[in-house]
C-alpha cells in the first residue's frame, strides 16, 4: 500500500488519429491515468489509435505511486529483516538487524520513481501524448481541462479511480491521524501504531510496521479480520499475529479519537464495554470508494449504481460513447481488474466486441505470510446450497516451505461434487500469490482435481503443495495426510 490510497486520479487519455493538435476530434478521451487509463491508452496505440493521456498528478495512479508498488518495495525489505532475525535465532548471524527507516523509504521512492519514469517513456515512445491536467466531461464527446482546453472525442473513458473512505469518527481529523497517503511519507517509525480497519490494506500495513518493531493494534468493526478471505484461512492467519507483535480486536467500534499529552487515545466499544487503545500514530484503513467527483458525471446524465458507475458487459455507460473502467465501476477494486478493463474498452472502441468476464478474479494480501484466493470461499459454497468437498494441505509437509523456514501455511481447494469441477482455491504461505493464477485458469476452464494432480509440478516448490491438495480430493496426498470435509448441500 502506499501513501493515501485516496488518490483522486482525475486524468484523461485521449486517442488521436492524424494530428497532435488539441483542436481535433479524437477517437477516445480517457479520464484517469491509473492502470485502467494508461493500459487503455497503450492498447489503443497497439490497435492504431492515437492517444493523449492526462492526469492531475503523475501517470500510474494510486497503485504505482501510492499503493501496490511502494508498499511491496517496503514489504520486500521487511521480509529480509524477518529472515535475518530468524538467522540470529538459529545462530547463523550474530546480531539483530537495525532498520534504517530513512533508507527503506528512500529505496521505496527510488523504485516508484523508476517505474513511473519508465512508464512515461513507454507512453511517449508508443505515441501517447501526456498532459498534466484535471478533466471534466462537459457534454457527450467533449471534455474540458483546468488549463482551459476543450477536447473533443468520439468516445470517452472514465477511469478516475477511487479514494479512501473515513467513517464519521469524532477526532478523525486530529493531528497524528493519517491516511495511507501520509503514512508512507513518515520520517520515523512510530513506537505505537493503531490501525482502524482489519481488511487487506490494514493487514498489509500491520505487517510492515510490526516487522519494524512497532507495537501495532488493529481495531476491526466486524467480527473477523480480512472479511473477503475464506474464514478458515483468515482465522489461521489471525492466530499468527500475536507472535508478530500485532494485537487485534474484532467487533470493536471506534467511537472517538482524543489527543493526550503523550499521543492519542482511541476509545472503542467492544461487547457493550468501552475500551481504550493508545498510540503515537493512528492509521485510517477503512476502505475505498469510487471517485468521480468533479469529472462531470452528474451533468452528463450517466447512471450510477450504489455509488459506482453503472456499465454493461462491454463497459459502456448509460450515455452513448462514454465508457467506465476500473475502480469507478465499483465491482472489483483491484489494479489487475482495472488493467483488464482498460484493454477491453480500447478494443471495443477499435471495433472489437469484447465482453468483460470479471466474475472470477484472483486476489492477494501481501502480508507475511501471503494470502491469495480465487473463486468461492467455503462460506459462499455453503450459501449456494451445492454439494462440495474441501481438501486442506499443510505446508509443514512441503520441502520448499521447510527449507525456507516458513512452513506455517495451508492450501485449500474446494470441489463441486456434482460436476467434479474446482470452484475455489485459498492459500496462505510464502509466495502463494504466485500460485493463484494457475488456479484462476483451472477454475475458469472447468478443470477438476484430477487435472491438477495429473500435471507435473516442479520440485522443490510451494506449487507441489497445490498438487498434494488436489490429491486430497482423490485418493489422498502422497507425502502427508490432508484434511477433507464434505458438505452434502441443501
Amino acid at each position: 500500500m502506499a501513501a493515501d490510497y485516496s488518490g483522486k486520479a482525475t486524468c484523461i487519455a485521449l486517442t488521436l488519429r492524424k494530428t497532435e493538435t488539441m483542436d481535433e476530434t479524437y477517437d477516445m478521451v480517457i479520464i484517469g491515468g491509473g492502470p485502467a487509463g494508461y493500459v487503455a491508452a497503450l492498447r489503443g496505440r497497439q490497435l492504431g489509435l492515437s492517444v493523449v493521456l492526462m492526469d492531475k498528478e503523475r501517470i500510474g495512479g494510486v497503485c504505482l505511486n501510492r499503493g501496490c508498488i511502494p508498499t511491496k518495495a517496503i514489504l520486500s525489505d521487511m521480509e529480509g529483516v524477518l529472515w535475518t532475525r530468524r538467522a540470529v535465532r538459529e545462530q547463523i548471524l550474530d546480531r539483530e538487524p537495525i532498520v534504517d527507516f530513512a533508507r527503506v523509504m528512500h529505496r521505496k521512492n527510488t523504485v516508484v520513481e523508476k517505474m513511473v519514469s519508465n512508464l512515461e517513456r513507454h507512453l511517449t515512445a508508443t505515441g501517447v501524448r501526456t498532459l498534466k491536467a484535471r478533466a471534466k466531461v462537459l457534454d457527450q464527446g467533449v471534455v474540458a481541462t483546468d488549463q482551459g482546453d476543450s477536447i473533443r472525442g468520439n468516445n470517452v473513458l472514465i477511469a478516475s479511480g477511487s479514494r479512501s473512505w473515513t467513517p464519521p469518527i469524532q477526532g478523525a481529523d486530529s493531528p497524528g491521524v493519517v491516511g495511507t497517503r501520509q503514512v508512507l511519507d513518515l520520517d520515523r517509525i512510530p513506537e505505537r501504531l493503531v490501525i482502524i480497519g482489519g481488511g487487506m490494506i490494514g493487514q498489509e500495513f500491520a505487517a510492515i510496521f510490526s516487522s519494524m518493531g512497532c507495537r501495532v493494534t488493529v481495531l476491526e468493526t466486524l467480527d473477523r479480520i480480512l472479511n473477503p478471505v475464506d474464514k478458515e484461512i483468515a482465522r489461521k492467519y489471525m492466530s499468527l499475529l500475536p507472535g508478530r507483535g500485532i494485537t487485534t480486536h474484532v467487533g470493536a467500534r471506534v467511537e472517538r479519537i482524543e489527543k493526550v499529552r503523550d499521543g492519542l487515545r482511541i476509545v472503542y466499544e467492544k461487547k457493550s464495554k468501552e475500551s481504550i487503545a493508545e498510540a503515537d500514530l493512528v492509521l485510517m484503513a477503512t476502505g475505498r470508494r469510487p471517485f468521480f467527483e468533479d469529472s462531470g458525471i452528474a451533468e452528463s446524465g450517466i447512471e450510477l449504481d450504489k455509488g459506482a458507475i453503472r456499465v454493461d458487459p462491454f463497459l459502456r455507460t448509460s450515455v452513448e460513447g462514454i465508457y467506465a473502467a476500473g475502480d469507478v465501476v465499483g465491482k472489483n477494486m483491484l489494479a489487475h481488474v482495472a488493467s483488464y478493463h482498460g484493454e477491453i474498452v480500447a478494443e471495443n472502441i477499435a471495433g472489437r466486441n469484447r465482453e468483460a468476464h470479471d466474475d472470477l478474479v484472483p486476489a492477494c494480501v501481501f502480508t507475511m505470510p501471503q494470502i491469495a484466493w480465487v473463486g468461492l470461499t467455503e462460506e459462499q459454497a455453503v450459501e449456494s446450497g451445492r454439494p462440495f468437498r474441501t481438501s486442506t494441505f499443510s505446508l509443514a509437509a512441503n520441502g520448499k516451505a521447510m527449507a525456507m523456514g516458513e512452513a506455517r501455511g495451508w492450501l485449500k481447494l474446494i470441489e463441486d461434487t456434482e460436476t467434479g469441477r474446482l470452484i475455489g482455491a485459498h492459500f496462505m504461505g510464502p509466495s502463494v500469490s504466485e500460485l493463484v493464477a494457475e488456479m484462476t485458469l483451472a477454475i475458469r476452464k472447468g478443470m477438476s482435481a484430477a487435472d491438477i494432480a495429473d500435471t507435473i509440478h516442479p520440485h522443490p516448490t510451494i506449487s507441489e503443495a497445490l498438487r498434494e491438495a488436489a490429491l486430497g480430493l482423490l485418493d489422498g496426498p502422497v507425502h502427508a495426510a490432508s484434511r477433507t470435509k464434505t458438505f452434502k448441500g441443501t
